[in-house]
C-alpha cells in the first residue's frame, strides 16, 4: 500500500512539471514566412473598375501554415505579388498542405498588365490580364 501512494505521488509530482501552459507562454508560437506560389487560376479579362478575383494556390511548411497578406510592387502595368503566410500554434501537423488564397485585381485603366506570382527567388508564375 505505501509503494501505490508513492509511486501516486511521483506521477501528480511529474504531471504538474510538464504542464502545456508554461511551455507555451514561453515559447513564441506565431511566425511569418513568405511562400512560393504554385498555381494562379482565373479569367484574363477584365474591365475597368471591375474586380477580377484570382485563386492562389501555395503550400505551407506544415498544419499551422495560413495566409496572411499579399505584397505588391507596381511598375507600370506589372504587378509582382508575394505571398506572406503565417503559423499560429506551438503544436502544427508535419504535413505539406496547399492553401488557397483569394487576390483581387481592380484596374482603373484599360491597357495589357502582367500579374507575377513569385514562385521561387528569382521565378514567377505570370498571367496576362486585358482590360477593356
Amino acid at each position: 500500500m505505501k509503494f501505490k501512494f508513492i509511486l501516486l505521488a511521483i506521477v501528480a509530482f511529474l504531471s504538474l512539471q510538464c504542464s502545456t501552459t508554461k511551455d507555451t507562454e514561453d515559447q513564441d508560437c506565431e511566425s511569418t514566412a513568405e511562400a512560393v506560389v504554385i498555381d494562379v487560376k482565373g479569367q484574363t479579362e477584365t474591365e475597368v473598375n471591375k474586380d477580377l478575383i484570382l485563386e492562389v494556390y501555395f503550400p505551407v511548411t506544415n498544419g499551422c501554415g495560413l495566409f496572411n497578406e499579399f505584397t505588391e510592387t507596381i511598375d507600370g502595368n506589372t504587378i509582382t505579388v508575394t505571398v506572406e503566410a503565417i503559423y499560429k500554434g506551438c503544436i502544427c501537423t508535419m504535413d505539406v498542405p496547399t492553401r488557397v488564397a483569394l487576390y483581387t485585381f481592380t484596374p482603373t485603366e484599360t491597357g495589357v498588365y502582367t500579374l507575377r506570382f513569385k514562385s521561387a527567388t528569382d521565378t514567377f508564375i505570370e498571367k496576362t490580364i486585358t482590360v477593356n
